[in-house]
């Protein structure tokens, strides 16, 4: 999330009059910079995959939200195995590929609910068996229920 003061910053610093002022475009610029530094990252961020094997992984995820075709299915895809797999997410993510999994529904389910969508319809067509499921890891992950998060 960007402060009302790092979007003003941004704006200044791409207007010509400080492009043609280097001094001043410079100074602005590392005060962008350490603005950014403390910027915490927001909870609608989705980390992607460099490795190849695990981006093929993560493309069948996004491509189908509502399948959860499991790990075997992904390593196939993938053309590793399961544990390799594994050892890529923990790498690259931080997490277990069913957690990054699960963010991304997150961020699947975010405009849904935005436009109104009902929960239940959401958590259908996401795969989830209930919309209380839905619910719980919805807010396990955004700390709120998604009929709060409207």
């Amino acid at each position: 999330m960007v402060s009302a003061f790092l979007r003003e910053i941004i704006l200044k610093s791409l207007s010509q009059d400080v492009i043609d002022d280097h001094l001043r475009f410079h100074r602005l610029a590392g005060v962008l910079l350490d603005e950014l530094g403390h910027l915490t990252p927001d909870r609608l961020s989705l980390a992607m995959p460099v490795d190849k094997r695990l981006a093929l992984a993560c493309a069948e995820i996004l491509s189908t939200p509502g399948i959860n075709p499991g790990m075997g299915a992904l390593s196939k895809q993938a053309g590793t195995s399961i544990r390799t797999l594994t050892r890529l997410a923990h790498n690259e993510f931080g997490c277990s590929l069913s957690i990054w999994r699960q963010q991304a529904l997150i961020l699947t389910a975010v405009p849904k609910l935005i436009a109104g969508e009902p929960v239940a319809s959401i958590a259908d067509t996401l795969g989830y068996e209930t919309p209380s499921a839905f619910a719980a890891m919805f807010r396990r992950i955004m700390g709120v229920t998604p009929g709060n998060y409207r």
